[in-house]
């Protein structure tokens, strides 16, 4: 999509007068945090809670600002009803001051929405595992090096995403998705302290008691996949929602009942218009 306009700082602007200087200090070391606001037929989902979880990371990395909630969210609003573009991603990117000469600041521009094949949904999507983790798991920061490379390998796999093993040979999440393990009637997920807790986790999280499932957080030993001692495993984000896995690396899993009980109840969350603005 090609975007028409941004915001910055509160301000509509064209979107060729969204950048950012060669010379930021933040910039350059990444002193900056972001968050993704889903539009579809030029409504916005959830928008509070995204703006709510970029401030949450900015606090985590300290990233002193005076924007507020409110202002945020209504210029998400102000910019879909500027250029209108159906179905997209705002993204909002907001910059720390790293020297006495730099102000924060806050831009929010459209992206394109990334849309899956219903295959995936039926068959399930394959992952690959690469050893790596966040530098800090719960800061939605631009630091995006190691997700960017992982992804490439994922991609080159025919992949969906990469998943992320620590040190310990523990899976933390993907580079753009949160990992879940299904056995009996345990939901498993990574600890929150050691992954982002995004908004679609928060959503999943309430969904699964009536879907029968009881959440445990714990470690995920990759080799537990491997050898196949869970029977469930999917990902979710916000574009996609929730995806069933039918393979990590060379282990194959079924598509579940539990998984799709959870994409059901998950649609069925997004299709409520309350949600929506």
């Amino acid at each position: 999509m090609k975007a028409q306009h941004a915001i910055r700082n509160g301000a509509l602007i064209s979107a060729s007068e969204a950048s950012v200087s060669v010379f930021s200090k933040a910039f350059f070391f990444d002193f900056a945090v972001y968050a993704n606001v889903k539009v579809v037929r030029n409504r916005l989902f959830i928008p509070e809670y995204e703006v709510e979880k970029l401030f949450e990371s900015a606090a985590k990395l300290g990233l002193q600002h005076s924007f507020k909630k409110s202002d945020v969210v209504q210029w998400t609003k102000a910019l879909v009803e500027a250029d209108k573009p159906g179905d997209a991603l705002l993204r909002l990117l907001l910059i720390g001051s790293a020297a006495p000469d730099e102000e924060p600041q806050l831009f929010i521009f459209p992206v394109g929405l990334t849309f899956y094949a219903d295959k995936l949904y039926s068959k399930g999507a394959s992952l690959v595992s690469v050893k790596g983790e966040r530098h800090l798991p719960g800061v939605k920061s631009k630091d995006l090096l190691m997700s960017f490379q992982a992804f490439g390998e994922a991609a080159k796999a025919g992949a969906i995403d990469a998943l992320l093993v620590d040190g310990n040979g523990n899976v933390r999440e993907g580079t753009r998705t949160t990992f879940y393990a299904i056995k009996g009637d345990e939901l498993i997920t990574p600890p929150k302290e050691l992954v982002l807790e995004g908004v679609t986790r928060k959503i999943v999280f309430e969904l699964a008691p009536a879907c029968g499932l009881k959440v445990v957080e714990k470690n995920i030993p990759l080799v537990d996949l491997l050898d196949k001692k869970f029977d469930e495993v999917f990902v979710s984000n916000t574009t996609m929602g929730v995806m069933p896995v039918n393979k990590i690396d060379d282990a194959e899993y079924a598509v579940g009942a539990k998984t799709k009980a959870l994409e059901k109840a998950f649609k069925g969350y997004c299709a409520e218009s309350r949600h929506w603005v």
